[in-house]
């Protein structure tokens, strides 16, 4: 359950991050070919670390997402666009999200990841115009379209929810009265 941590506020946060890394990568120089590789590294990474906090927030083994992140990276890598590469990061993060970390049955998992992922993208495509702030704004705007999977309470294990604060103000309570029982 997801108690101790606030995914909505840290998903926000790495959007922030992510669109800052997109902007400042946008502004660089086309050197020998490199911004294109620049830019899909920073989606790997920001697809990586997202997918270590949703193993965090799930409970899950770290190891559980090598091998999803080691295939985007190396298959990924060799598509031959960009947009080839990200729909790939797209893929890779359902299946973390939906299949690993916060199991769904299958086609309410694929619902859940059209809407999320496919929504986050139509969000991040919006402001496509080629310039550094469009790429640094769309990068947010998908975070900010991750956040509804938290946001809903619609995260398997746990949410976050009216229901786990009444369970841990319950857990308090109870934790209290055993406390204030033994005097």
């Amino acid at each position: 359950m997801i108690e101790d941590h606030r995914p909505i506020r840290t998903t926000l946060l790495m959007g922030i991050l992510g669109g800052v890394a997109g902007f400042a990568s946008a502004l660089i120089p086309e050197w020998h070919g490199a911004q294109p590789a620049i830019r899909l590294g920073i989606v790997w990474t920001l697809t990586a670390g997202y997918a270590l906090l949703l193993v965090r927030w799930g409970r899950q083994r770290l190891s559980v997402v090598f091998f999803p992140l080691i295939v985007l990276g190396l298959w990924g890598g060799q598509l031959p666009s960009g947009r080839g590469f990200i729909v790939m990061a797209l893929a890779t993060l359902s299946w973390i999200r939906s299949g690993v970390c916060f199991p769904a049955p299958p086609l309410r998992g694929l619902l859940r990841e059209v809407v999320l992922c496919g929504g986050g993208a139509w969000l991040a495509a919006a402001p496509a115009s080629g310039s550094a702030l469009s790429w640094g704004l769309g990068i947010w705007m998908f975070f900010l379209a991750q956040t509804f999977f938290f946001a809903v309470g619609d995260s398997g294990r746990g949410s976050v929810g009216v229901n786990d604060r009444k369970d841990r103000f319950e857990r308090a309570r109870r934790q209290a009265e055993r406390i204030l029982a033994r005097y």
